[in-house]
């Protein structure tokens, strides 16, 4: 018997918690907040090395942030958005 380890989307979505929901959808909205970043970089053809020394921030911390293996906190986004001359704004709804 093979054993099949995917599950269906919808069957996916419909098990889990509000609790899980606002989760996930708490971490799409900081995996966009990375695309853009990274994308913002690239549209300005500069390298991971070139931003950190134009933000003084580590190549590392690039590194991870685009990576989304670091938990980014909000003065590093700014920085790097600051540093490719770009705001970066949070609001509460």
């Amino acid at each position: 018997m093979k054993n099949n380890l995917t599950i269906p989307a919808e069957n996916f979505l419909a098990d889990i918690t509000l609790q899980e929901r606002a989760f996930i959808d708490q971490e799409k909205r900081y995996y966009k907040i990375v695309v853009a970043l990274r994308k913002k970089r690239e549209k300005l053809g500069l390298t991971q090395t070139k931003l950190a020394q134009i933000s003084q921030l580590p190549r590392t911390t690039i590194t991870r942030v685009e990576s989304g293996s670091r938990n980014a906190t909000l003065q590093t986004l700014m920085t790097m958005a600051e540093a490719m001359g770009s705001t970066f704004e949070v609001r509460l709804k």
